[in-house]
């Protein structure tokens, strides 16, 4: 028991040593390097501090509703829906990745030690966002309630509790695909669409328990009752942790800490006992002697580096899921308005709004969301001198990343504008706003993701996950390409005495503007320079 204690907390250290970016931060001597460690790691305390903002904001709320006691609860259902979705696209990449496997199945360590280490990693992770999540919400609670000196230490026990049950649900999930995508031939595509069927599967099971629930007038007048009932269906072990800590039930807290216990145990051990033969059928490779000599074609330069940007696209299912899903909602969006119609969307706003202004900034916003540029520099990782090497223009290799990413883009956006076409029927002009702006949009984030990537770009990387979730690159192009959409949206909101066609116009100059210098400037990089 000893040697594997020691060999976890050996494993466990090597998994942690980088998490975002620290260890490049502590040791690095390249000022570059540790430059863009240092606005990783402020990109991440300014988003901890965005999101502690906006919880301690929505707590406060409810405390002024005199809703304090479904607070905790509520928060607690938050913390674990968000870490649950982000952790069914970077579970798998966690605990099956594919870099140091040889190195580590080669070493005398036993299978549950490396997956124990691994969870034990996505934990540490997922702690940080629940301490960034619950903190300022019990702080506004305990304020307004001022409960007793034992309340703070059933906190804290809940805090620690919060990402065992989401992560034990990722991992089941990324294992499932994960197993279920290593026997099939294309295995990164088949991982990507699995993932995303899992979310999507998992998102509509959430809307419609949501739906299920018929808010009478007589209900709204008891809402705090509301919310236990809509939470008990959605996520069950939030209400019961919740009301262990309001009214301080040192039983039910032992029955969460048991429970939570036990179900971490039981997925190591099920994810354990299969660890290895998953990674083997994943990386494992196996060669035919039946090799033909096929004819040759030649092809265009272009071509033939957007056809590179795609094999390499294709062969990372991280790299697949995370960039993907955006226009996949896209879609879905477009779709629900078809089925439903403008009328039910306009009517989840408290106040009438003329939701055929804002559909094609919310269409490019869902686009813009993460896009393959903002990562497909650093995805070429050790790999990058490669393709320095060669006889290629800056403008030949950066063209090819941006028109894969078109090439990807472009059939999800024309299903979904057909959709939205039909579904809204638009006026001439509505229309081709409806056309352009998301258009301008997807090219504008293209171009801006690759201008941040060259900025910020990450060669040496443990696994993809790191790059494609948690690089600086990721976050600024992700976040930044989706604010001039919100801001354009807004100017449309804030200047109703101008004509919105105008301001449309103006908007959609704006994106095109915009990319045309960041493609200039993008083109005078010298890529040899970068590291």
């Amino acid at each position: 028991m000893g040697t594997k204690l020691s060999q976890i907390k050996i494993l466990s250290k090597a998994e942690l040593y980088n998490v975002f970016g620290l260890n490049v931060l502590r040791f690095s001597k390249d000022k570059r390097v540790k430059r863009r460690a240092t606005l990783l790691l402020a990109v991440y305390c300014f988003l901890a501090v965005m999101i502690m903002f906006y919880v301690g904001s929505l707590s406060l709320g409810l405390c002024l509703l005199s809703l304090s006691e479904a607070v905790p609860a509520y928060l607690l259902a938050v913390a674990s829906f968000f870490l649950f979705f982000l952790g069914i696209f970077k579970a798998g990449g966690v605990v099956f990745k594919k870099e140091g496997y040889d190195i580590i199945s080669s070493l005398p360590v036993s299978q549950s030690a490396i997956v124990v280490s691994r969870f034990l990693r996505l934990y540490i992770e997922d702690l940080l966002f629940a301490l960034a999540v619950l903190l300022p919400g019990l702080s506004v609670y305990a304020f307004f309630e001022k409960p007793g000196a034992i309340f703070f230490l059933f906190g804290l026990l809940a805090v620690l509790l919060v990402p065992v049950l989401p992560i034990v649900g990722a991992v089941f999930v990324g294992a499932l695909v994960t197993a279920a995508a290593s026997r099939m031939r294309y295995k990164s595509l088949a991982v990507s669409g699995l993932s995303i069927l899992s979310v999507l599967a998992i998102m509509a099971g959430i809307s419609r328990l949501s739906a299920t629930s018929e808010f009478s007038p007589e209900m709204w007048k008891e809402l705090s009752d509301v919310i236990f009932s809509v939470l008990e269906k959605m996520y069950p072990p939030a209400v019961f942790l919740g009301r262990a800590m309001v009214d301080m039930d040192f039983g039910r807290l032992l029955l969460c800490v048991i429970f939570f216990a036990l179900a971490f145990g039981v997925a190591a051990a099920l994810v354990s006992s299969c660890f290895h033969g998953i990674c083997r059928s994943l990386y494992g490779t196996s060669a035919k002697h039946n090799y033909q000599f096929e004819e040759t074609r030649s092809e265009s330069l272009l071509k033939a580096l957007v056809k590179r940007e795609l094999k390499r696209y294709f062969s990372s299912g991280i790299y697949v899921t995370n960039t993907i899903i955006g226009p996949v909602m896209g879609v879905i969006f477009a779709g629900s308005v078809f089925v439903t119609g403008m009328d039910r969307v306009t009517a989840l706003f408290p106040v009438p709004v003329d939701m055929g202004s804002y559909i094609p900034f919310v269409l490019a916003g869902i686009f813009c969301m993460m896009n393959a540029t903002c990562v497909s520099v650093s995805m070429e990782g050790k790999n990058w001198w490669i393709i320095n090497s060669l006889p290629l223009s800056v403008k030949n290799i950066l063209n090819a990343k941006i028109l894969m990413n078109l090439i990807l883009a472009t059939p999800f956006y024309l299903v979904s504008e057909i959709l939205l076409t039909l579904a809204l029927r638009p006026a001439f002009l509505e229309l081709v706003w409806l056309i352009l702006i998301p258009a301008a949009a997807v090219l504008f984030s293209s171009v801006f993701g690759l201008a941040v990537n060259l900025h910020f770009p990450v060669f040496i990387w443990e696994s993809e996950t790191s790059v494609v979730k948690q690089s600086a690159s990721s976050l600024l192009g992700g976040l930044g390409s989706i604010l001039p959409v919100i801001l354009s949206a807004a100017a449309v909101a804030a200047l109703p005495a101008v004509n919105p066609h105008v301001v449309k116009a103006v908007c959609c100059a704006a994106f095109l503007l915009a990319a045309a210098l960041l493609y200039r400037n993008n083109n005078r990089i010298d890529l040899k320079e970068l590291q």
